[in-house]
Parts: structure tokens; sequence; C-alpha cells
């Protein structure tokens, strides 16, 4: 088990490290402030308890501070108070922060740790400390001293860091892709489609004059296509476009390019229930994907797959730990 650890660390070091950065360049602004504000150090006063592990307020205030400062980097000149208010800032902070708890316990409970090798490591390879390339311990220790900071202090949160990402890496380590499903998402990005439909409303009466009009295709001998043609209900044929492409509405989308993946060339689907219309789609032709194209794309397509079932099964397990977490949050805070 602790070989896979070590391998989807690795694998996920590009975003441990921009975790990294990104914390590096406000835990300075937040430890800054920590005797700049009256009560200061002092504030007993609790934002939510997770698991019987207290949040004091003051540190939800400064996490508070630190995002909104954030985002209002990141509008600029749009930013205002009712865009603050849109974003529910004070709610995503608390949540943040006792996701950050829930999962420093957990890592704590199943026995995760990190070695003072590795803290070592991860501190020392930050450029941020490094003069001329190479760690820099003078720089490290006035970057501390300027910050108000303790080697001590950053230290702990990078260890923190680390614990949540081995925990990641031991959870999202059960996602596996096989070929198959690999090829059938090359496929169904790379397959081009040429169609003729009709769309119209979503009413009970378009639905059975649809009906209709598909039990009568093919009938007489008429080509599929001269018979939407001559149907009435002006019939849209778009350039060909790969499954997923925005080519009918967004609520009819889904819907519209499942029923192509089910048709043959040359056949006219049943009645397309769509969010929005009523749909009755003729398939003029298939570009198939090539297996000899797959091959050379394989790997990458295997690791976004594998990227994005790592991201689901991270993202349910979180929510399945605050669902299990006893979790109380000060009435009114936000």
């Amino acid at each position: 088990m602790l070989r896979s650890v070590r391998k989807n660390i690795k694998s996920l070091s590009i975003t441990l490290w921009l975790v990294i950065a990104s914390f590096i360049a406000t835990i300075f602004l937040v430890w800054g402030m920590q005797s700049a504000g009256p009560g200061s150090g002092s504030d007993t006063a609790v934002a939510a308890i997770v698991n019987g592990e207290r949040i004091p307020r003051l540190e939800f205030q400064r996490a508070y501070f630190r995002q909104r400062e954030t985002l209002r980097q990141l509008y600029g000149d749009q930013w205002n108070e009712d865009l603050a208010r849109t974003l529910n800032i004070r709610q995503q902070v608390l949540d943040s922060l006792i996701t950050a708890r829930l999962l420093l316990q957990e890592a704590e409970r199943v026995g995760i740790a990190v070695s003072r090798e590795e803290l070592a490591a991860a501190v020392m390879e930050n450029p941020l400390f490094a003069v001329e390339g190479k760690f820099s311990p003078e720089r490290y220790r006035r970057l501390m001293e300027a910050n108000r900071l303790t080697p001590e202090q950053y230290e702990e949160s990078i260890r923190q860091t680390l614990l949540r990402q081995k925990l990641a890496a031991l959870i999202q380590a059960s996602a596996k892709v096989s070929q198959a499903e690999a090829w059938e998402a090359f496929r169904a990005a790379k397959e081009k489609v040429r169609v003729g439909y009709v769309s119209l409303p979503r009413t009970e009466e378009n639905r059975a004059r649809l009906e209709q009009l598909q039990a009568q295709a093919g009938q007489n001998g008429t080509p599929p296509e001269n018979f939407l043609q001559n149907s009435g209900l002006n019939p849209k044929r778009p350039k060909p476009f790969a499954f997923g492409e925005a080519v009918v509405d967004p609520l009819d989308s889904r819907s519209f390019h499942l029923a192509i993946l089910r048709l043959k060339k040359g056949e006219i689907s049943p009645v397309v229930d769509g969010g929005k219309s009523y749909l009755l789609i003729h398939l003029l032709e298939r570009k198939a994907a090539t297996r000899e194209a797959f091959e050379k794309e394989k790997e990458t397509w295997t690791q976004q797959l594998l990227s994005q079932k790592q991201l689901r099964i991270w993202a349910l397990w979180v929510q399945e730990l605050k669902r299990q977490a006893d979790i109380e949050i000060t009435q009114g805070l936000t």
C-alpha cells in the first residue's frame, strides 16, 4: 500500500506544489496579522466544532480576510459587496476550514505520517527559499522573520498540507481505467457524424405528430432523407460534429447525442424526448474513429480519464466523511 501511496504522491506532485505555492503566498499575510488586531492571539470564541475539535473564530476571520483579498485582486474593478455576497465567501471559507480539519483527523486515524525527511525536502525544494537555484537557510530564516513566522509554524502548515495530499493519494489509488473505457471515451470524442433532424416544441400534440411521421418513414420506397425534407417541418442539416458538441439547445443536447450513438447509418430515430423539444433524427453518415489513431493517443486518454475518476472518488469520499462527522457551527457565523 505504501508503494501505491508513493506512486500517487509522485503523480500528484504538480498539484501539490500549486497548493503549497498558493499557501505560501497567503500564510505570510495571515500570520503577519497575528499581532495587528485587537484581541489577536487571545480570542477563544469558536467558529465551529468538528468531531470535538474547535475551530477558533479568529482562525475563521483570518481565512475570511485572506479569501476576500484574493478575490478582490482577482476581480479588480468589478469587485463590490454585492459580488461578495453572491460568492458567499463566509460559507466557502468555513466549509474549507471544516474540511481541512476532517482530513487531518482522518489522516491521523488511518496512521498517515510525514517524516522529517519528507518535510525537509518540501521546504528545501521550494524556490522561494533558493539562492542561485539552491536552498538558502539564511534566506529561509529572513523570510520567516520578515513575516513574523517561526520555522515551526511554517513547517507545521506544510506538514498538514502533505498529510492531506497523502490521504488524497491513498483514497484516489482505487481509481482504475481499462483500455475499453479509454477507447470508448476516445471514440465518442473523435467520431464525427452528419445528421438531418427536425425539432418541435415539447407538447403532446407535437410528439404525436413526430411519432406519426416516424411510423411513415421508409414507406412507398421514399428515401429517409427525402422523407424528412418533404415533411414540411424545416429539417436541419448541421455540419459534421463529434459527440457532445453544441448542436441543439443545451436542454436537448444530452438526449440528442445519446440517440445518435444508438443509430446506424441511414436509420431514423424514434421520437427523442429532449428537455425542451421533441426531435426526430436521421443519421446520414458516421465517420468512425480508428484503432490506429487511438493507439497513438491511448496513454493521454487513459491518464485523462484516470484524473477524472480520481477527482470523482475524492469528492464523493469527502462528502461522505462530512456527512458522518459531528459538526457544530456557531449560530449566525455565516
